[in-house]
C-alpha cells in the first residue's frame, strides 16, 4: 500500500483530508505531522510516497519542506494546499517539484481528480520500474548463463558484467549443482525454497539446463568453507528425501574478479569432463589433479565401479578401477581392512558376472588380498587381478558410435515428449549411468544439453512459422511449464519467444 504524509499545524485540516481519503477508498496508509520539521524527522525513518502539505506553518513552512523533500527524497510526490492563492505560492510550489497546488477550502471534485491522476501516475511509474528491473535481471541472467556455459562474450558485455558482479569489492563462490535427470523443470521452486533455507536470501540462482544450475554465494558466513559444506550437506539431504534424487555439487574457490570467475568456471567444467559421478557428492575446485578432487570419496567411486560391472562395460570398469586406486593412494589415513573389503567386493561382483571364471580363482584372489601386509602390494595385486579377469569377460563390445547415433535419432524423433536421461536409457536398453558417460565422451556435451539444443532449435522453427501460440510451441517441444520454457529460450537465444517472433515479423521473416 502507498503511504501519504499529511502535514498541517491545524488538526482539523489533517483530519478532513484523511476523511476524504478514506471516504473515496484510496489505497493509502495515512500518517500525520504538525509542521515541516516534524515531517522531515518522520521521513528520515519512514518511506513516504505522497507528501500533502500546507504552506503556512510554524518552525518550517510547506514550501521549505517541499524543497527539502525534493532534494532528499526525489521520488516522493508533493501536493501543496493553502488558503493563499497568490501566484507566488504556486510558482514556488512548482519550483519545489510539487505535482499540484490546491486551494483551501478544497473542492471535492478537484481533490478527487488530483488524487486519482496522481495514484495512476505512481502506478505507471512503478510498472515501468518493475519492467526495467525485470529486463535488467534477465540481461544479467543471460550474461551469467553465457559465462557459466562457456559461450562467447562480447568485450562490452564482459566489462559490464565485471562492473556489475564485483563493484565495491564484491566476491562470491560458485556452487554448481547437477542431477541425473530433468530435475529443475518440475522441482525448481522447491529447490529454491531449500536454497533460501540453507544458503541465505542473497544467494543468486542461474538455471543452465533442465538438470543443471548454478548458485552464486555472496554472504561471508556462507562462503566460509566448513560452514558452506555443512549447509550443502543439509540441502543435499533434504532434496534427496523430497525428490529421491542425489545432487552432484562442485564448489569453486572465492572469485573477486572476472578473471577469477572465468578461471573457476573452467575448473568446474574440467571436473565435469574428467569425472563421471552423480549423487550426494561435494567437490571443491581447489586442486588440479583429478584424484585429489575425490580424496575421501572412495564410496562414490566404488558405487560407480559396481554400476560399470553390472553393465558389463570393461572400458568403464578399467576407468573406475584406476580412479579408485588413485584415490586410495592419495589418502594415507584409510583402514587397510576397509580397503581390502572394498577390493574383495569388486572382485566378487566381477566373478558373479563372469561364468568363465573358476571359483578357485576368486578364493585365491581373496586370500592374497587379506594376507598381504604392504599397501602397495595390495593395490598392485588388485589392479593386475581386475585386468586379468576382464580379459575373460565374454560380453561383446558395444559400438559406442552406433549408440550415439541411435540416441540422436531418438531425440530428433521424440523431442516433443518429456525426453529425459532415464527415458533415453530405457529406449536404448542401457544403464542411465553408461548412456550419460558414453554420450559425453563421444560428443563432448551432456545428453541433457543436447536435448535442450534440439528443443530450442525446434522451438525457433515453430516461432518463425508463426502459426502457433507460444504456449502451444512450449508443449510441442516437450515443456509443460511455459514459464520455464520462456526462460530457457531467453537464456539460449537472448530473447523471449514473444520478442523473437516480433523481431522476425519486423524483419519480414
Amino acid at each position: 500500500m502507498l503511504k501519504i504524509l499529511l502535514v498541517d499545524d491545524e488538526r482539523e485540516e489533517r483530519e478532513g483530508i484523511a476523511y476524504l481519503i478514506k471516504k473515496y477508498g484510496y489505497p493509502l496508509a495515512i500518517s500525520e505531522a504538525q509542521n515541516g520539521k516534524k515531517a522531515l524527522e518522520y521521513m528520515e525513518s519512514h518511506p513516504v510516497d505522497i507528501l500533502f502539505t500546507d504552506v503556512k506553518m510554524p518552525m518550517m513552512n510547506g514550501l521549505e519542506l517541499a524543497r527539502e523533500v525534493n532534494k532528499g527524497y526525489p521520488d516522493t510526490k508533493i501536493i501543496i494546499f493553502s488558503a493563499y492563492g497568490e501566484f507566488d505560492y504556486a510558482k514556488q510550489a512548482l519550483e519545489a517539484n510539487a505535482v499540484n497546488y490546491l486551494l483551501k477550502p478544497i473542492e471535492i471534485d478537484e481533490f478527487k481528480k488530483v488524487m486519482e491522476d496522481l495514484l495512476c501516475s505512481i502506478q505507471e511509474e512503478r510498472n515501468q520500474r518493475e519492467e526495467r528491473r525485470q529486463e535488467d535481471w534477465q540481461n544479467r541472467q543471460n550474461v551469467l548463463y553465457k559465462i557459466l556455459t562457456g559461450a562467447h562474450l562480447k568485450t562490452e558485455e564482459r566489462e559490464r558484467a565485471g562492473m556489475d558482479l564485483f563493484s565495491g569489492g564484491a566476491s562470491f563462490r560458485i556452487v554448481h549443482v547437477e542431477f541425473l535427470d530433468n530435475f529443475f523443470e518440475t522441482r525448481e521452486e522447491i529447490f529454491l525454497n531449500f536454497v533460501k533455507m540453507y544458503l541465505g536470501e542473497k544467494t543468486e540462482y542461474i538455471n543452465l539446463f533442465q538438470n543443471e544450475s548454478c548458485l552464486l554465494i555472496r554472504e561471508k558466513k556462507y562462503m566460509e568453507r566448513d560452514f558452506l559444506e555443512g549447509q550443502l550437506l543439509k540441502l543435499s539431504r533434504d532434496v534427496e528425501a523430497f525428490a529421491s534424487e542425489g545432487m552432484f555439487v562442485i564448489v569453486s574457490r572465492i572469485a573477486a574478479s572476472m578473471e577469477e570467475f572465468e578461471r573457476e568456471v573452467d575448473a568446474i567444467q574440467d571436473i565435469q569432463r574428467d569425472f563421471f559421478g552423480f549423487g550426494q557428492m561435494i567437490v571443491w575446485t581447489r586442486t588440479k589433479r583429478i584424484q585429489e578432487y575425490y580424496s575421501g570419496d572412495v564410496e562414490a567411486i566404488r558405487k560407480q565401479l559396481m554400476q560399470a560391472i553390472d553393465a558389463n562395460r570393461p572400458e568403464l570398469i578399467k576407468r573406475f578401477t584406476d580412479q579408485l586406486i588413485e584415490t586410495i593412494s592419495a589418502n594415507n589415513m584409510m583402514s587397510k581392512l576397509y580397503v581390502q573389503n572394498i577390493f574383495y567386493s569388486v572382485i566378487g561382483a566381477i566373478y558373479d558376472k563372469n561364468p568363465n571364471l573358476r571359483r578357485e580363482q576368486i578364493l585365491n584372489s581373496s586370500d592374497i588380498l587379506f594376507r598381504s601386509k604392504n599397501p602397495k602390494d595390495i593395490l598392485s595385486f588388485f589392479s593386475k587381478n581386475i585386468y586379468e579377469m576382464l580379459e575373460d569377460l565374454g560380453e561383446e563390445s558395444v559400438d559406442d558410435s552406433g549408440i550415439i547415433q541411435k540416441i540422436r535419432n531418438l531425440v530428433e524423433k521424440e523431442y516433443m515428449h518429456d525426453v529425459s536421461l532415464s527415458y533415453v536409457a530405457e529406449k536404448v536398453n542401457l544403464a542411465p549411468a553408461y548412456v550419460s558417460y558414453v554420450f559425453k565422451k563421444e560428443t563432448g556435451k551432456t545428453l541433457i544439453k543436447y536435448i535442450t539444443e534440439i528443443k530450442m532449435e525446434k522451438a525457433k522453427l515453430l516461432l518463425e512459422e508463426g502459426t502457433m501460440r507460444v504456449g502451444e510451441i512450449a508443449r510441442a517441444c516437450g515443456y509443460e511449464n511455459q514459464s520455464y520454457f520462456n526462460r530457457a529460450f531467453k537464456n539460449y537465444y537472448g530473447l523471449t519467444p514473444k520478442q523473437f517472433r516480433e523481431n522476425g515479423e519486423r524483419q519480414g521473416i
